[in-house]
């Protein structure tokens, strides 16, 4: 990403990338303090406590929050929409007499 959008980068230093615990290793974190980027991630099993860890939770809860607001506007039923009716030959041939 960084060799692919170099503009991005250049337009916006200095920012922070929030990454899950997989995301780890001394020459990657290497590579993004050499282009002025912090990593926020949970720290691994061994590891010793990372800065910003109190700042997970909240993250978290707020990006299930809103993810649960876009599974329910996506959700017909629970809005009030109900499936149109289903037509058939019978009902169009009485609807048309």
């Amino acid at each position: 990403m960084l060799q692919d959008a170099p503009d991005v980068l250049a337009a916006h230093p200095h920012q922070t990338i929030i990454a899950d615990r997989q995301y780890y290793g001394c020459a990657f974190e290497a590579t993004l303090a050499e282009s002025k980027l912090q990593l926020l991630r949970p720290a691994r099993r061994g590891e010793p406590e990372r800065a910003g860890l109190r700042l997970f939770k909240p993250l978290r809860q707020t990006i299930e929050s809103i993810n649960q607001i876009f599974k329910g506007q996506l959700d017909l039923e629970r809005h009030g929409a109900a499936p149109a009716p289903v037509w058939s030959s019978a009902c169009w041939l009485a609807f048309w007499r």
